[in-house]
């Protein structure tokens, strides 16, 4: 995000460009062999375009997202391509009175309890049966682990 846009760009540059930022704020060496596909998105009149990028491998993802606060103190923000289904199951965990809090990360949704448990959700998982799963199993390996 907030990457200046210029008249002549290309995906060569975007590339270039994009790279370079990583390397310099977060030490994150992005060759363009790892991306498959680089452009621009539509924004808001007035807003810099954001730069959307497909990665080969989730490796290279994951390397890139683990450095998301150092690279936004530096004025760069990440932020993955969450789904409308998952950014409802996330509006949906924050409601729920069981979670304190819902994040995405690699591909997946997390909540995690008021008993401070991280649970993985699933876009059509009933929270309150699987927090209560959760739970249940956690209570039979303590059990299991006293005797």
């Amino acid at each position: 995000m907030d990457i200046t846009e210029a008249s002549d760009e290309s995906e060569t540059s975007l590339i270039a460009t994009v790279s370079k930022i990583l390397k310099t704020t977060a030490d994150v060496n992005l060759k363009p062999e790892d991306i498959i596909a680089i452009h621009r998105i539509p924004s808001k009149q007035g807003k810099t375009r954001p730069i959307i990028l497909k990665l080969r491998n989730n490796n290279a993802k994951s390397a890139i997202m683990k450095k998301r606060t150092q690279m936004k103190t530096k004025g760069h923000r990440l932020v993955d391509d969450v789904t409308k289904r998952n950014q409802g199951l996330i509006s949906r965990l924050l409601l729920h009175p069981d979670i304190k809090n819902a994040w995405f990360f690699n591909g997946s949704v997390f909540g995690l309890s008021t008993s401070e448990e991280r649970i993985k959700f699933d876009i059509f998982d009933n929270i309150s049966n699987l927090i209560s799963d959760y739970r249940n199993r956690g209570r039979q390996f303590q059990r299991g682990a006293r005797v």
